[in-house]
């Protein structure tokens, strides 16, 4: 039976596609965060999560936000397939999906949005209870009356909330983690197929994803002492990274097929 290439291996593969094209990967990451971080930054200054209501607006813009995002992640899922498939990548390359099968592109980022506002919502209005207590007790009562800001359970269901949202997240994005190299490989297939073919894809193979992204971990750690420079590098890197996974898992399932 073929093995899977370590991740080693896959970081070693990824290291070399991108001699003399750090220009280009740094250029297309740097323009998609300047074309999605003011839209963002926006949403936080004018709706903000102070109410309910405010938090539920603030994530049904996020969503939209997120939708849009989708075109720039299939472009950059484009880039690193050229850089995986040692072809020249352009910074124009982001943009592919615009010129594309653009209603696919939503479709499949709209399930990640919906999983990611599904998630996060209910955390995020329960932290709005928190803040809303937070703010009612004043410094001179907390002292007076030794009594806690907020209340433990109203605390507790928060952080529940929280991580039982971001575990359910994480595991949904690495199931279907696929999907838009699968439509950039097999553009025929209907959305609902290609999370099917992500699903047989990663039969098996959640654990050596997760563990392959954790390992960038340590490098995104010690990029904080660059203020964060560093990612311009570490993130094509990883990008690349996981493009390599990708063909691999395409060239295995192949190869146990035949």
């Amino acid at each position: 039976m073929n093995q899977y290439l370590s991740s080693a291996s896959l970081k070693s593969l990824a290291k070399g596609q991108l001699l003399g094209k750090y220009g280009t990967v740094i250029g297309a990451f740097v323009l998609h965060g300047l074309c999605i971080m003011p839209i963002s930054m926006v949403l936080s200054l004018t709706i903000g999560t102070g109410t309910v209501i405010q938090t539920i607006l603030y994530c049904l813009a996020a969503f939209l936000i997120n939708l849009f995002a989708g075109f720039f992640v299939a472009g950059e899922a484009y880039i690193y397939l050229k850089v995986a498939c040692n072809q020249k990548p352009q910074i124009t390359d982001l943009f592919y999906c615009f010129r594309g099968d653009t209603m696919k592109v939503l479709q499949l980022q709209a399930v990640f949005a919906a999983v990611s506002l599904v998630c996060s919502l209910p955390a995020q209005i329960v932290s709005g209870f928190v803040n809303a207590s937070l703010s009612a007790v004043t410094y001179s009562s907390a002292i007076v009356t030794d009594a806690p800001p907020v209340s433990g359970s109203l605390f507790l269901t928060y952080v529940i909330l929280f991580l039982a949202g971001t575990i359910i997240e994480i595991f949904v994005r690495l199931l279907f983690s696929q999907v838009f190299y699968l439509m950039l490989d097999f553009p025929q297939y209907s959305a609902k197929e290609l999370f099917q073919m992500s699903l047989r894809l990663m039969k098996g193979n959640i654990g050596r994803l997760f563990y392959l992204e954790i390992s960038f971990l340590p490098l995104i750690l010690l990029s904080f002492l660059s203020c964060g420079i560093a990612l311009l590098w570490i993130s094509p890197y990883m990008d690349a990274t996981l493009a390599n996974f990708y063909l691999d898992l395409v060239k295995k399932k192949t190869e146990a097929v035949a």
